[in-house]
């Protein structure tokens, strides 16, 4: 399973069972993921790390520094 391909979080919102992705909240700090993650409906935030790579300008997803901020 590559976490970068949209196939990957369809497939975990299948074996989940929710009724629909958008119920499922990812958190990750790789934006590959984010992105792809987003394309399968689940809802996005971005975790902002030391040293996670630059995040492109207008990305779309909320960001936060810690767990508290969710």
């Amino acid at each position: 399973m590559n976490k970068r391909e949209t196939k990957s979080y369809v497939e975990i919102s299948e074996s989940v069972g929710v009724d629909r992705p958008s119920e499922i909240l990812f958190v990750t700090d790789i934006y590959q993921e984010a992105v792809a993650a987003k394309a399968a409906g689940l809802e996005v935030i971005i975790s902002i790390r030391p040293g996670n790579g630059p995040l492109p300008d207008n990305h779309g997803f909320k960001t936060i520094a810690y767990f508290s901020e969710i």
